[in-house]
């Protein structure tokens, strides 16, 4: 009887360490599944955060490509002419400047400077750089002071504040 009360015992005993295993065992499944919630909603507020950073990216790249095709806002409509009618302008002002008087008639001394004083601000109002000018001037209107018809044409050209 002994050897079976010491069985029985053995058998007693390894069911309550089996039973022990087992509570232990549930218990670290419920801390595992406990951690693995927090890290999943971790993971969802990441995720979210993510979304909210690409959307706010995405409509940022919509406002500049929208700005970029949009006319610049400095740009006054009303002081810029149309291509078209920037050929016919610096055409006119070229003729001005080519035509000779016809025999017996005098040439209007201010004709050849007005027409080069109208390209220079055109090319000016249009944003050339000055040297862009200035050489134009100098191949095209033979001036006497073209730093003056310069310093006048950009100076006029400033955008007002």
């Amino acid at each position: 009887m002994v050897a079976e009360r010491s069985a029985a015992e053995q058998v007693k005993a390894l069911v309550e360490a089996a039973e022990r295993e087992a509570r232990e065992s549930r218990e670290a499944v419920r801390r595992v599944a406990a951690r693995a919630d927090e890290l999943s909603g971790r993971v969802d507020a990441l995720a979210a955060g993510v979304a909210e950073a690409v959307a706010a990216l995405k409509q940022e790249i919509e406002a500049l490509r929208s700005a970029s095709e949009a006319p610049a806002a400095e740009e006054d409509p009303g002081t810029r002419v149309q291509a078209a009618a920037d050929d016919e302008l610096i055409a006119e002002a070229e003729a001005v400047a080519a035509r000779k008087p016809e025999a017996g008639e005098e040439m209007d001394a201010s004709a050849v400077p007005e027409g080069a004083r109208l390209l220079a601000l055109k090319m000016a109002l249009d944003g050339r750089p000055r040297e862009e000018t200035a050489a134009y001037l100098g191949e095209n209107f033979a001036l006497e002071d073209p730093e003056t018809l310069l310093d006048e044409v950009y100076a006029r050209a400033e955008p007002r504040n």
